[in-house]
């Protein structure tokens, strides 16, 4: 009965959560900052019932933040779905938003964002098991916040280099920072903190074999997690409390804990955790002599740890496993697993007594006094160039091959880098060029169509016209840019072709910004088109009766881009990319050469081409189409 009603207040929450984001997205036709912050907030509460709702509610304040060009609101929500794809255990995902949210805050300059988005680095390649890509991230992290004395960043930093020193099975020093951590924490009246450090103190206790202290620390962890802390740390504490009531003698409260756990890192579908749950349950249950069941959550744990690439976790429950068949007497299986836990064992080992991550460890335990010693070493450099005669001419032949060979590294550089320009607009001719015959493929076949229906008139209209649109085609392709009206007008005379070839009527509408000048800016030719192109042809627009298409072009806030903005009413994205595999239809040829002119320009120049292309359904529910949209820096023509 417990259970029954524990799950319908989950099931009433959750569908609360539901209704609430719909209803928020209703309301939000022309949101203000402070709309989009609330759904960031929103987003983030979310993580403890759902993180599937949350990270589609993330996802809605970046599609909203990118509509409003705001780099400080485009920036906290990267960074905010970051953080719950961590949560989750999504790893990649989480990687991929800090890089963009740290995108955002290098062009604000928001020095305090860019040390937590590096911290967070850090704490991703910990967990992945590259400890030292995760000491270099902390050390950079380090000299921010103290640069901008921030104290409870670096905090956060100490509790995290204790993580790693727990991880290299150095006990005193992982208690060292954690207590550095805990001194701050307390200072700044951080619960939140205070509990994870105490949590993570609570098991070196418990590695120490202080099973009664590391079970009284946990208890005051889940204290003061109950107040102030999230959810997915509460079950951290719950599988830590199982461990120790286990140590101590007593099954059924670990079991407890344990199933607490499990319910937890289930709801929040909380991947990374589980490996270790699963192989504590089945220790307890072996201890119960429930060996069925046992040998059930081993190969559980077994293929979650695999499927996940949880190294350390699939390590212990080799080892653990072996010795659970050697009691069974299937001593042949045994010795597989025992083996299979020798290899990983030595593999985790050398990565963990690496040169670079002990260079980096120690870096991180006297950071100071290593410039210090920097500062000795260089006065100790400028003194050795006083020598005599003897030692002169050795130092000033090997200034002069260190230059000769920087200088050659240069040169090798440069040349390099000049023949990768090279062939970059090479490319850029060659899909260019590629775009011509793709073109009039689809075209001659329309004409053909029309004299195979004996619609001789017609086809001879639209070879009328194909001429003149072919002719400004191969002149426009012979240039890098071209003038907006050109483009625009090369446009207009591609749908009106089109036209022909449909039954049905396609309206499109061109809306200019008033302040732009169409024949002094400046664009690369044809790079609407393809667009245009998709909506026609995979947009399914040639069968509806409402068709239509609007192309936008304006300035953006601070006048250095150029925005095209193409809307149609088809049928979306997700939709055609069903049809296409029911059907089994080829990718548009077209838009893959567009995207990759859109990267060869990107590589050539320093001011970058951005490009989004968002279905409208998953804005707002009730809407179809497409929206592409695509940034250009501002240009013009050059006397």
């Amino acid at each position: 009965m417990k259970s029954i009603l524990l799950f319908a207040l989950y099931s009433f929450l959750y569908t609360t959560h539901i209704f609430s984001a719909s209803h928020l997205q209703d309301d939000l036709k022309n949101p203000t900052n402070d709309d989009i912050r609330h759904i960031i907030t929103y987003a983030e509460q979310l993580r403890d019932s759902s993180y599937a709702v949350s990270i589609k509610t993330g996802k809605k304040a970046i599609s909203l933040a990118i509509e409003r060009e705001e780099v400080n609101i485009l920036a906290d929500s990267y960074k905010s779905l970051g953080v719950t794809y961590y949560y989750q255990g999504a790893f990649d995902s989480s990687h991929y938003y800090y890089e963009k949210a740290l995108e955002q805050f290098k062009i604000v300059g928001d020095s305090l964002n860019i040390g937590k988005i590096t911290g967070n680095f850090g704490i991703i390649y910990r967990r992945t098991g590259k400890y030292d890509k995760a000491l270099q991230q902390y050390l950079k992290a380090i000299e921010i916040y103290q640069r901008l004395d921030y104290k409870s960043g670096l905090a956060g930093i100490y509790l995290n280099i204790g993580g790693v020193y727990q991880t290299l099975e150095d006990k005193e020093k992982a208690l060292n920072f954690y207590r550095k951590a805990q001194d701050i924490f307390i200072t700044l009246k951080d619960k939140h903190r205070l509990s994870r450090v105490l949590t993570n103190i609570g098991v070196i206790k418990f590695e120490q074999g202080l099973f009664r202290e590391s079970l009284n620390v946990q208890l005051q962890a889940l204290k003061i997690n109950d107040d102030s802390g999230m959810l997915q740390h509460k079950g951290i504490i719950h599988l830590n409390l199982g461990q120790s009531y286990q140590a101590l003698g007593e099954p059924i409260k670990a079991l407890e804990h344990c199933n607490l756990c499990e319910e937890i890192r289930l709801q929040l579908n909380d991947i990374w955790g589980l490996g270790k749950l699963y192989l504590l349950k089945a220790e307890i249950l072996k201890s119960l002599e429930k060996y069925n069941d046992s040998e059930a959550y081993y190969i559980k744990a077994e293929e979650t740890c695999a499927s996940n690439d949880l190294i350390a976790d699939l390590k212990e429950t080799y080892y653990r496993y072996s010795l659970f068949l050697e009691e069974q007497r299937q001593f042949e299986k045994s010795i597989s697993y025992l083996k299979k836990h020798n290899q990983l064992k030595d593999s985790l080992l050398e990565s963990y007594r690496s040169e670079i991550v002990a260079e980096l460890t120690t870096k991180y335990e006297s950071v100071q006094q290593e410039k210090e010693l920097e500062l000795l070493q260089q006065k100790s450099q400028i003194q050795d160039l006083k020598l005599g005669e003897k030692n002169a001419w050795i130092i000033t032949l090997a200034v002069v091959l260190l230059l000769g060979a920087i200088a050659i590294i240069v040169s090798l550089r440069i040349n390099r880098l000049s023949v990768a320009h090279k062939i970059m607009d090479l490319r850029q001719k060659v899909l260019l060029s590629q775009m011509n015959p793709h073109f009039l493929f689809n075209s001659l076949t329309a004409i053909q169509s029309f004299i195979l229906d004996e619609r001789n008139d017609e086809a001879n209209n639209y070879l009328s016209r194909l001429a003149t649109l072919v002719r400004g085609i191969l002149e426009n392709s012979r240039e890098e840019f071209v003038s907006l009206r050109t483009e625009l007008e090369t446009l207009a005379d591609y749908i009106s072709l089109q036209k022909l070839r449909f039954e049905n009527d396609i309206t499109y509408q061109f809306e200019i910004d008033e302040n732009i000048d169409q024949d002094e800016i400046v664009v690369p030719p044809m790079l609407a088109q393809p667009f245009v192109e998709n909506a026609l042809i995979h947009g399914g627009l040639r069968n509806m009766t409402d068709a239509k298409i609007e192309v936008k072009v304006s300035l953006s806030k601070n006048k250095e881009q150029v925005r095209f903005q193409i809307v149609d009413n088809g049928i979306g994205i997700e939709e055609a990319k069903k049809q296409n595999i029911e059907k089994k239809t080829h990718k548009s040829l077209a838009t893959s050469i567009a995207l990759d002119r859109v990267k060869i320009y990107n590589f050539k120049s320093s001011k970058k081409m951005h490009f989004d292309l968002i279905d409208l359904k998953t804005i707002q529910e009730d809407k179809r189409g497409t929206l592409v949209t695509y940034t250009i820096p501002l240009q013009v023509y050059k006397d």
